[in-house]
């Protein structure tokens, strides 16, 4: 009997990348999640002048994804340069926007802060996208396995980035700890770039350069580019709204951290199993399984009340195991396609899923608002409105999604 064959790549040259994708998620959970809530009660800035500076920040964000994917394919040989540039702004902008609250006015630390942010996110993480996509290429496929390991590092920095605000919070005091997150940051942003120094590889080596045009027209390219925004709005909206439904619908707000761990701990947990289902089965029918199991646990939240924290749990490990499909199968269907211009196509995946998140904050903050929804507050009506907006929005956005995978996307190619 024959050897079996070696996996390709091997997990030695998944890890590094996938350390990466933890020190990503340890930046972006706070900047999604945590920063609104911080400008908001700690900084006193009010809901609707929040959802306009986020609105507005990320707008410019997803303008400038394209000309950053343009340039990473442009300058494609000047990759370690380019991660280290990207990682001393993100790095920068930690210590600007989650400095404390007495140090300096919170509109221009807002603005300033997010802009260096996203831009040292973006550039970093169209780099490791691209850099998957160069992995695929040189091994001959394994794009759901590059995404695998991607995703689930990702998945276990989010996990530590639930945990760390209430851990620090308890080192320092709740005045510091966000202040030693932007600390921890530093660190854990340095021993991460020094892993993967010498190791970037960028895609498309021996092809021409691309332009932006021809590499959207390649069967497919643009079919998953538009799924994949349709089904990043009820992740945003969800990541918007959370610590607010937690604090006022749940009166649970020191849960907050443990019910995020348990959500991106059920994502982490449940990608193996979507990656081998769709092996079986092929990435768009195990998506389409993911969103089967979100849309009951949407209703099911909008159900909840004060104190039904223990259901709420259960509802977080569901959500949190589709959310597993969404990461994993949908880059990887998005990857088998890319025929040239990664870095370009990659610009666009992530501007649509920016775009996802600025539609959630500058849309439901200010519609929240005109509900009569205040952080804290007791109106009835803000509640319920919270409440909808939270779980019956993304609900109806899933529903939506499914339609989108099935009529427009075809899968294709590998599914190892």
């Amino acid at each position: 009997m024959g050897s079996a064959p070696a996996l390709k790549p091997p997990p030695r040259e998944l890890m590094p990348p996938g350390a990466v994708a933890a020190m990503l998620a340890f930046a972006g959970l706070p900047l999604y999640i945590h920063a609104p809530r911080y400008y908001a009660e700690d900084m006193g800035m009010g809901l609707a002048v929040l959802g306009l500076l986020l609105l507005a920040a990320r707008a410019v964000d997803s303008v400038q994804d394209p000309i950053i994917g343009r340039l990473a394919d442009r300058w494609r040989q000047r990759r370690e340069v380019w991660t280290l540039g990207a990682g001393i702004l993100l790095i920068t902008s930690f210590a600007l926007l989650f400095a404390p609250p007495t140090w300096g006015a919170p509109v221009p630390r807002l603005i300033a802060g997010l802009l260096a942010a996203f831009t040292g996110f973006s550039a970093l993480q169209i780099a490791l996208y691209d850099h998957g996509l160069a992995q695929a290429e040189a091994a001959g496929g394994g794009y759901t396995r590059i995404a695998l390991f991607r995703e689930a590092g990702g998945l276990l920095g989010i996990c530590l980035a639930a945990a760390a605000p209430a851990a620090l919070a308890a080192l320092f005091g709740v005045s510091l700890a966000y202040a030693g997150y932007a600390a921890v940051f530093a660190v854990l942003a340095v021993m991460v770039l020094l892993w993967m120094r010498g190791r970037w590889q960028a895609s498309g080596e021996g092809m021409p350069l691309a332009g932006f045009t021809a590499a959207l027209r390649v069967t497919g390219v643009a079919a998953i580019l538009g799924f994949g925004f349709v089904n990043a709005l009820p992740t945003a909206v969800t990541s918007t709204l959370f610590l607010f439904f937690v604090a006022d619908i749940l009166r649970a707000e020191t849960h907050a951290g443990l019910v995020l761990f348990v959500f991106f701990g059920a994502a982490a947990a449940a990608t193996p199993f979507w990656a081998r289902l769709a092996a079986r089965i092929g990435r768009k029918g195990a998506l389409t399984a993911g969103i089967a199991l979100s849309v009951p646990a949407f209703i099911g939240a909008f159900l909840l009340g004060a104190g039904d924290i223990a259901a709420f749990y259960a509802i977080a490990a569901a959500s949190g195991a589709a959310l597993g499909a969404d990461m994993t199968l949908a880059p990887a269907m998005l990857a088998s396609r890319i025929r040239g211009g990664g870095g370009q196509v990659f610009a666009l995946w992530t501007f649509l899923q920016k775009t996802a998140l600025a539609i959630a904050a500058g849309v439901t903050f200010p519609l929240l608002a005109l509900a009569g929804y205040e952080p804290g507050g007791e109106s009835d009506n803000g509640r319920v409105a919270l409440s909808a907006a939270y779980a019956l929005v993304p609900c109806g956005l899933k529903l939506f999604a499914l339609p989108v995978l099935w009529v427009y996307v075809r899968d294709g190619g590998d599914t190892a």
